[in-house]
């Protein structure tokens, strides 16, 4: 199981990844992206073998329905996070605009400025996994799936209930799948989670912008000077810069998860309608 052990390695060095440093970074988020993309082209391509030897239909294939909602909620991710990496990208093009033309005057205005708020979650994508509900293969993969899309949605500012979905029991050769992926969710509860409570969690990029800006508005409470105040400003276009080059790798990672999962629901609808008589 070659493509396991990839699997594996990729997980690890999300975890050791997220261990070594103190939050995690846009460039972790889009190697994440690209792993479920990655789990995703698995999972269909399970499914599609499946269909040689048991032709689909429209209501009695358990493994055509599983896939089918773990698709959407792939697609319903990649929307979410495109709406709150659009509201970021606003973010910063504000900041961009009045720290571009910030003097004593607007210096007040830029003090006033409101971060972004996180989102509440009333649209969470994690669901229960009931044991028995599907292969250890498959089992795995909707697993690793589920617990890259917790992440993603708290570090993109949708709070999301703890991760609890249930295993179930696996065998070799994917145990050290099974294990890194477990591994991952400890860690990341460890580090983010204390006594119970979710601490806030945002990426590295975000949060150096915003720490800029806070020092920029206890600085101008204080007065105005015009070098202090150029600093400021080369220091917060800096970090702009930095936020606006990661925010469009990530994007554009997220472009080509949407367009992938896409591809195969259509592809899967298709191989269905013809197997009924709809499509020939």
């Amino acid at each position: 199981m070659a493509l396991f052990a990839s699997f594996t390695k990729e997980i690890k060095n999300l975890q050791s990844s997220l261990l070594s440093n103190n939050s995690l970074t846009l460039q972790w988020c889009v190697e994440a992206m690209t792993l479920l993309k990655t789990l995703h082209s698995q999972f269909l391509l399970i499914i599609l073998e499946k269909s040689k030897v048991i032709p689909f239909t429209w209501i009695n294939d358990d493994m055509l329905n599983l896939y089918m909602n773990e698709s959407l909620n792939l697609m319903e991710l990649c929307n979410m996070l495109k709406s709150s990496s659009f509201k970021i990208n606003m973010y910063h093009l504000t900041i961009d605009t009045t720290i571009k033309n910030l003097n004593h005057y607007e210096a007040k205005a830029f003090a006033n400025m409101q971060p972004i708020e996180q989102r509440d979650n009333k649209r969470i994508l994690i669901q229960e996994m009931q044991r028995g509900c599907c292969s250890s293969l498959i089992c795995t993969i909707r697993v690793a799936m589920s617990l890259l899309t917790y992440i993603l949605l708290n570090v993109f500012m949708y709070p999301t209930k703890n991760y609890n979905r249930i295993c179930c029991k696996y065998s070799s050769p994917i145990k050290s799948f099974k294990d890194s992926v477990n591994e991952l969710a400890t860690e990341f509860q460890r580090k983010y989670y204390k006594d119970g409570e979710r601490g806030v969690i945002r990426f590295y990029e975000y949060e150096e912008m915003e720490k800029a800006i806070m020092e920029a508005k206890e600085k101008f409470k204080s007065g105005y000077e015009e070098e202090e105040i150029k600093r400021i400003k080369d220091v917060i276009l800096e970090k702009s810069i930095a936020l606006k080059v990661g925010l469009e790798k990530f994007e554009s990672q997220v472009n080509q998860v949407f367009e992938e999962v896409l591809k195969g629901r259509n592809k899967l609808l298709q191989m269905v309608g013809k197997t009924n008589g709809i499509f020939r």
